[in-house]
Formats: C-alpha cells, sequence, structure tokens
C-alpha cells in the first residue's frame, strides 16, 4: 500500500537473530552485521555482510 511503483527497493538489518538475518555481533574492535536488499524491478536478493570499526563511533555501548 505504501508504494505503486516497482522501482524501489526494501532493505533491512537484523538487530537480534531471527529466521531470516543473524543479529548484531560484537567481535573484538569490530561490529558485524546483516542486511537483506531486495529490488522487486530486478528480482535480485542480496545479503550484505557489514563489519563496522567500534572505534569509529562515538558514544556506542557494547553488550558482552
Amino acid at each position: 500500500d505504501l508504494v505503486t511503483s516497482d522501482n524501489c527497493y526494501f532493505v533491512a538489518t537484523g538487530i537480534t537473530d531471527g529466521d531470516l538475518l543473524r543479529g548484531v555481533r560484537y567481535k573484538s574492535n569490530r561490529v558485524l552485521t546483516q542486511s537483506i536488499v531486495m529490488r522487486p524491478k530486478s528480482g535480485t536478493i542480496r545479503f550484505v555482510e557489514g563489519e563496522h570499526r567500534a572505534d569509529k563511533w562515538e558514544g556506542y555501548e557494547r553488550k558482552n
């Protein structure tokens, strides 16, 4: 209902572990994420593994 065109993207990033995506993980000085990107126009589905340097973020909270 929100989108009337097939020229769009849908993107989601896991926060907690689920059936589709892994949740955020902390490893040493890195934050690991997994996202899905879907585009109806081309029919592509991509999974993106992100690695973020925690020392580049100010004020992040680390939970062990």
